[in-house]
């Protein structure tokens, strides 16, 4: 569609729920294991790949593609009937809470036949296509693309090779003749709706979702990759509770550092550049200090082990977090498992200042003293979350929005 135009959704937040979780619950069961969401779960399948299966040869060759045009050209009919074949998979459930998947078609039917948007003082309609500000458009995008990578996801498993796609992107490793390979590839994008293109490049260093990849004579290198077409030095915008979300940011971003730098000399470069962004966006060094501290505590890695870091201790703790975040990511399907069986009870409460931490293990020792002296509600194994909603800032309460 045409650039610059902004479309305003109100997001169909039932349907995009019951199809994401029907998605992952194939995702869970390993049917649907070359997307990837997540740069852990991108980084560890990569690494398993070429450490644990030790299927990187010296003569490897890495392979990403890209799909461009996709979500202006997909008809609605090819959506909906990707969808169609995603629901006719035995293990997808025929209903999710309040929606049969019959319900589901109808509705996003609806959604992608109603989609508007305004241009030049007049308003259009998207007769294909759909917004990708709406992130529906995201998730029957890949479905629709689940669907269009499986004759290459076939080959490439005969043979042994990795794959993994975001969203319209894809990385895969290849060692054949480049002939057939692009073949392959000119087969694949005849498969594309009209007008999207796919362009492709073979090369021993690629960068994915951020990461900088490497087949060094067999040996996989990584790091983090920093696109040098982007301005450095930059926060992510939030428009509210600014500090927060800056703070869960830093986490974010050393457990990316963790992921991506093999070598402890690139992980303490990346230490040095994430610091900097912190300081010269207004924050002070002990905020960064702190929250240093605060990383190491919450994967239980004492400062001790960390003041006279080296690469061979940064080896071992790279391996330690892996297998932390792993876990946590069980943990977090089994939540979802409960939440999908109505056995997770949500509970929201305003914070506003204290200890949330203390607050919250005193709330479920009180609440497992109960659950212990029923018996009867006991057996039900329903387990609670509690989830804190902060004050806005006096800025976001005192400021009206615009319209131009």
């Amino acid at each position: 569609m045409l650039d610059g135009i902004n479309t305003e959704q109100q997001q169909p937040d039932e349907i995009i729920d019951s199809i994401n979780s029907q998605f992952e619950t194939l995702q869970q069961k390993r049917l649907i294991n070359n997307d990837y969401r997540t740069n852990d779960d991108f980084i560890y399948k990569l690494r398993y790949f070429a450490i644990k299966l030790d299927s990187l040869l010296p003569k490897t060759q890495f392979v990403t593609f890209k799909i461009h045009d996709l979500y202006d050209n997909v008809t609605h009919a090819g959506l909906l009937q990707a969808l169609y074949a995603f629901h006719a998979h035995s293990l997808v459930s025929t209903r999710h809470k309040r929606l049969s998947n019959d319900a589901i078609h109808e509705l996003t039917a609806i959604v992608l036949r109603n989609n508007f948007f305004s241009y030049d003082d007049k308003i259009y309609r998207f007769t294909k296509g759909s917004p990708l500000n709406l992130p529906l458009t995201d998730l029957l995008g890949d479905i629709y693309l689940y669907d269009w990578q499986f004759p290459l996801v076939r080959q490439l498993r005969l043979n042994d090779l990795f794959y993994g796609r975001y969203h319209n992107i894809g990385l895969m490793t290849w060692y054949g003749p480049i002939e057939q390979l692009q073949t392959i590839l000119d087969e694949l994008e005849q498969l594309l709706p009209s007008g999207a293109q796919l362009t492709s490049f073979i090369v021993t260093t690629v960068h994915f979702m951020d990461c900088l990849i490497d087949n060094r004579r067999g040996n996989l290198f990584t790091n983090v990759y920093h696109d040098s077409t982007v301005q450095p030095f930059l926060l992510p915008y939030i428009p509210d509770h600014a500090r927060l979300s800056h703070r869960k940011w830093f986490r974010y971003i050393f457990i990316h550092a963790f992921h991506y730098c093999c070598s402890f000399e690139d992980f303490e470069d990346e230490r040095i550049y994430i610091d900097a962004i912190f300081l010269a966006n207004g924050y002070s060094l002990d905020f960064v200090e702190y929250h240093w501290r605060q990383f190491l505590k919450r994967f239980n890695f004492s400062h001790v082990e960390l003041t006279d870091l080296n690469r061979y201790k940064y080896s071992s703790l790279r391996t330690e977090l892996f297998s932390r975040i792993m876990a946590r990511k069980r943990e977090r399907e089994e939540e979802n498992l409960l939440e999908t069986n109505q056995k997770m009870i949500q509970l929201h409460y305003l914070f506003d200042w204290g200890s949330r931490c203390e607050f919250n293990e005193k709330f479920h020792r009180l609440w497992l003293t109960i659950l212990n002296e029923d018996l009867t509600f006991k057996q039900y194994g329903l387990k609670i979350q509690l989830n804190s909603k902060h004050c806005y800032s006096s800025n976001i309460l005192l400021a009206r929005s615009i319209t131009y």
